[in-house]
């Protein structure tokens, strides 16, 4: 596999080096970490690991063969690759140490499904938790040179919601919602400020999408909730997105040259729920792949047949339980490269590509 995907990347690379002279000047690499919505084939290479999306029909509507992301394609991540001219940016163990430098320079992705900004999260499932991550990062930074390449970097983060989900499912620590918000939203401004000191400055933070409504919930809480959106998850989700954004706001005024996006991928994604049909989805509640209720009773991959997925995955917004398809994450893309005010917070990224504000 490792081959195989290093002949793609490779590719991929000398494909955009048409790029040289283009926005990539601007932003030459992309670092990105975090959960599932961000891992791009991590947990592939972790032989423990139980969380992995390295199956059939995982990745169908544009990879030959699944590469470890939970979608039917793309990632919003790659999308943003694509708004900056750059590589798709591979997984950090995907290819050789002697290969990594040459990765490096467009970037890694250092994002491992099942990880939370709390080092219990996802730990059973033997992923690389969210400190790792960021470990791992400073030991590459540690060995660069030219300093202005990671000053002008984008460093992409995806973290929180699988710490949500477990809060409100059932709380292993105790702590009240108010403090378990201030304890993530604490140990969040401490990883970034991690990265800062290792040379990060262009952030771009996606908060924590409305969890309640995904297939899964619906499901799980379908008793309570008759197949609406579970709102203990969501209320939890939106009380930390607004600490969150204090949170960017307080370090966009307090480091020096640092500019921090944030996607409010809450609000947007609620939108695309309630209005399906106005971004083109038929189906904004059940997953395309799954069977039951929702089509989150059994996840794709535990069913039988294993062929229980849908005929067309652009209708809908959901690919499997609980995370978006393909073409929802290439609406998102679009919104955090030139949205509006309503959608990122300060700036978006157009903006900071072009130099304004920065």
């Amino acid at each position: 596999m490792a081959k195989s995907m290093l002949i793609w990347w490779m590719m991929n690379s000398l494909i955009l080096q048409v790029a040289e002279g283009g926005r990539s000047a601007h932003v030459p690499a992309m670092f990105v970490f975090g959960d599932s919505l961000a891992d791009a084939g991590t947990n592939n290479f972790l032989p423990n690991c139980t969380t992995r999306a390295d199956f059939s029909p995982y990745g169908v509507s544009f990879f030959p063969n699944p590469t470890g992301r939970f979608t039917n394609g793309l990632t919003v991540f790659d999308f943003i690759a694509t708004h900056l001219e750059l590589p798709f940016v591979p997984p950090y163990r995907e290819l050789p140490s002697y290969y990594q430098q040459a990765i490096f320079s467009h970037g890694a992705n250092f994002a491992s499904a099942g990880s939370g900004l709390l080092d219990s999260t996802g730990s059973e499932k033997k992923i690389v938790n969210f400190s790792d991550q960021i470990s791992k990062f400073e030991e590459f930074s540690r060995r660069v040179r030219k300093k202005s390449h990671l000053r002008n970097s984008l460093y992409c983060i995806s973290i929180g919601g699988n710490d949500i989900h477990a809060h409100y499912n059932g709380p292993s620590l105790n702590l009240s919602d108010a403090q378990f918000v201030t304890l993530l939203v604490g140990t969040h401004g401490q990883y970034i400020q991690r990265l800062y000191r290792a040379g990060a400055r262009k952030f771009l933070i996606l908060d924590i999408s409305a969890l309640g409504c995904t297939p899964i919930a619906r499901f799980t809480y379908n008793f309570q909730y008759q197949g609406k959106c579970a709102e203990p998850g969501n209320i939890l989700a939106q009380k930390y997105n607004v600490a969150l954004k204090n949170l960017v706001d307080h370090l966009n005024g307090k480091l020096h040259e640092v500019n921090i996006m944030l996607f409010n991928s809450y609000d947007y994604l609620t939108n695309m729920i309630r209005n399906g049909k106005a971004f083109g989805f038929s189906e904004t509640k059940s997953a395309c792949c799954g069977s039951g209720l929702f089509r989150a009773n059994v996840s794709y991959g535990q069913t039988s047949p294993p062929d229980l997925y849908c005929n067309d995955p652009d209708a809908y917004l959901f690919w499997d339980a609980v995370h978006p398809t393909q073409r929802a994450y290439s609406i998102f893309s679009k919104e955090i490269w030139g949205g509006n005010s309503s959608v990122m917070h300060p700036i978006n990224l157009f903006t900071l590509v072009l130099g304004r504000n920065a």
